[in-house]
């Protein structure tokens, strides 16, 4: 089954190969190299070495979905909405686990952000756009470092709650054979994102560690956050964990 990113574009026009291929190989692709398309409007197609093929689909229409939800590190819906077209990445081959491909595809990702008019990109299996420069800055970062890019790779969204508080809600550690996320927190506060996102790194990072409900855990050595669970606010049938930062 193929693994799809999805570029949204500042005008319909197709990848720069020459600039895709440079991009690639700086990524860490060593063996990029283009092969001719079989029609003239069909994708550009790169070959990885190998089985392995990346191929690049210009659609000249606005992306169905570009603004269907909003998170703390998006652009705004209007802006992605305006988008007039939109690619869509496909890559056929890849090998390894989740974590492996995720980091991959994310490179791919971030070399034909690199080599068109991209103004957001995101992974297929996401629910959100992030601007096209942060994306491929944390895609590439990642692939140096041989980690996943957790912000992009695993969405967050935000939502307003009671008592001058706030929510964060991760979307997709599911995929890694996790529980997603939900920490509320006080709209004053600072610091509640960060702590979710180190949250989310440390569960992919290390598959043996577990949250016992009841137990604790914290931002500092004093700091004791209760571990809870509770359906989803979103999908009752699956359930997060709920931690709940202090005022």
């Amino acid at each position: 089954m193929p693994d799809l990113a999805f570029v949204l574009l500042s005008r319909a026009e197709r990848p720069d190969l020459g600039r895709l291929i440079a991009a690639l190989r700086e990524l860490g692709f060593a063996e990029a190299d283009a092969e001719a398309p079989t029609e003239a409007d069909g994708p550009a197609v790169v070959s990885l070495g190998g089985d392995t093929r990346l191929l690049v689909m210009l659609m000249p229409a606005p992306h169905p979905d570009a603004a269907m939800m909003a998170g703390p590190m998006t652009p705004p819906p209007d802006e992605l909405a305006a988008a007039p077209a939109h690619y869509v990445v496909t890559t056929l081959g890849l090998e390894g686990d989740v974590r492996e491909k995720d980091r991959t595809l994310a490179a791919l990702t971030a070399a034909v952000v690199r080599a068109s008019p991209a103004t957001a990109a995101m992974l297929g299996h996401g629910r959100l756009f992030y601007d096209a420069s942060l994306f491929a800055e944390l895609a590439a970062d990642a692939a140096q470092h041989g980690e996943v890019p957790i912000e992009i790779v695993v969405d967050v969204t935000a939502a307003a709650e009671p008592d001058d508080r706030m929510s964060f809600l991760s979307h997709g550690l599911e995929r890694y054979g996790r529980e997603d996320f939900f920490v509320t927190a006080p709209v004053s506060g600072r610091g509640a994102l960060d702590f979710l996102l180190g949250l989310v790194r440390w569960m992919i990072e290390d598959p043996n560690k577990s949250l016992p409900t009841g137990d604790t855990v914290g931002r500092d050595a004093k700091e004791r956050i209760r571990i809870q669970r509770e359906p989803s606010p979103v999908d009752p049938a699956r359930t997060v964990v709920r931690l709940d930062l202090p005022s």
